[in-house]
């Protein structure tokens, strides 16, 4: 048999494939293009629905022998990724769709809609703290992202700051007019705030 694969997996779902999570230099897994964060769904046609799979299946074959990989790369596994954390979090497993979005995020940290899925896997979490970090990094990648502008108003109300949250509903129905919740909140806070320096 071949040697162990050079591309320790992790499972992501059950339909989902394998999610690559680390690639040695120049081994034969390098040589075929995978890189971290590829998301491997068949060897030589057969589905592979877990690491042991994986590595079943790769050494099955002889050093030398070519493999044929089928495997979502770049955009397509975030996309896959996302969707199962979203998944995840609304089948209440809040820790698994908080552990595939810290990989989304790893592979993909300029994506601004990972950072805000996970905020609010965060909030569902009672994370308030992550979450608001979450917002801040979505925010600063896509500045106009309104519906992480009004769950920006949200934490901080949450956390008790009742004056950035009005000013962040206040922003987030700047962008857009029509959010209920962010004018919700504006309402609330500025009867609560009424009379103070905002």
């Amino acid at each position: 048999g071949a040697a162990p694969p050079a591309a320790p997996a992790l499972q992501v779902d059950g339909d989902a494939g394998v999610l690559i999570v680390s690639v040695r230099a120049n081994s034969p897994a390098a040589k075929a293009g995978l890189v971290r964060g590829d998301i491997v769904l068949a060897v030589d046609d057969e589905a592979v629905d877990d690491a042991d799979a994986l590595a079943a299946a790769i050494l099955a074959h002889d050093t030398g022998d070519e493999i044929v990989l089928t495997a979502l790369h770049g955009s397509d596994t975030v996309d896959l990724l996302m969707s199962r954390a979203t998944q995840f979090a609304n089948e209440s497993d809040v820790d698994l769709s908080l552990a595939v979005l810290d990989a989304v995020v790893d592979i993909a940290p300029d994506e601004a809609e990972a950072w805000y899925l996970r905020a609010k896997v965060n909030v569902l979490a009672g994370k308030p703290e992550r979450a608001l970090s979450d917002l801040r990094r979505a925010l600063n990648l896509d500045e106009k992202h309104y519906l992480a502008i009004a769950d920006l108003g949200l934490v901080l109300e949450q956390l008790g700051a009742k004056k950035e949250a009005l000013k962040a509903y206040r922003q987030a129905l700047a962008v857009n007019p029509y959010l209920d919740d962010a004018q919700a909140g504006v309402d609330a806070l500025e009867r609560e705030v009424e009379g103070q320096d905002i």
